[in-house]
């Protein structure tokens, strides 16, 4: 696992940056290809399935762009004889 301080070396680095950008840029394109209607279609269920799709890929390159660092978490200490908790 990565350390806080090598997760926040990769983002700062030069190609992360820029493939943050082309992301970004995907992104843009996306939106756009939705603002546009370009996922209309005279038969509904082919509508539906362009517009799913676009919209699902939105949402996975929001999920890209948005990546923190996350840190382990600590097991659940042993319950404690005394408290019962």
């Amino acid at each position: 696992m990565i350390s806080a301080e090598q997760f926040a070396e990769w983002k700062q680095h030069p190609v992360t940056i820029e493939v943050f950008n082309e992301i970004i840029k995907a992104k843009k394109s996306l939106e756009e290809t939705l603002s546009k209607g370009q996922t209309l279609s005279r038969a509904a269920d082919v509508t539906h399935g362009l517009t799913h799709k676009a919209v699902g890929q939105i949402e996975g390159l929001d999920q890209l762009l948005n990546i923190s660092f996350a840190e382990e978490k600590e097991e659940a200490e042993d319950i404690s004889e005394v408290s019962g908790y």
